[in-house]
């Protein structure tokens, strides 16, 4: 019963940063986001949707993975503390750039969950080598996504 509670814990977590990140996104869409200058190679919107979709679903499979592992978990200190205040990183990105229009802000936050997500990696590493693959694809989307916040703000 433990290792499913976890698991519906880290579902629910992970995919409520993103949630919460989201409500910022839709008020901005459509209305500030288009109208500022982006570089060249900054995906189609649609495209944001389905890859964080999948990401979040490999950043709640990494934090259950290493939940069922980790021996810090009992005294709250370690890799998921660390996971859970990162997902905080993630969901201010969007409440900065799409909330506040803040994008030097947004971009020092990026700049710290660059930081985080490959902290993150580097310790899950030590505990179970999955999890740590299992966030690559998120640690090399945030790099393209801190190049396109510095772009965009350099360009604006």
């Amino acid at each position: 019963m433990r290792s499913f509670m976890r698991a519906v814990i880290s579902i629910l977590v992970t995919y409520g940063a993103g949630f919460l990140g989201s409500i910022f996104i839709a008020d901005a869409a459509g209305t500030w986001y288009d109208g500022i200058t982006k570089p060249w190679f900054t995906p189609p919107n649609w495209v944001f949707l389905p890859v964080w979709l999948i990401l979040y679903g490999l950043m709640a499979l990494a934090l259950w993975i290493i939940w069922m592992k980790d021996p810090n978990v009992k005294s709250l200190r370690g890799w998921v503390p660390l996971f859970f205040a990162h997902l905080l990183l993630n969901a201010a990105w969007s409440i900065f750039f799409f909330g506040f229009h803040a994008v030097f802000v947004a971009m020092l936050d990026i700049g710290l969950l660059v930081f985080a997500v490959f902290t993150l990696m580097m310790g899950a590493y030590e505990i179970d080598k999955r999890a740590t693959y299992l966030l690559l694809p998120y640690f090399v989307w945030v790099l393209f996504a801190a190049i396109l916040n510095v772009s965009i703000w350099y360009l604006n």
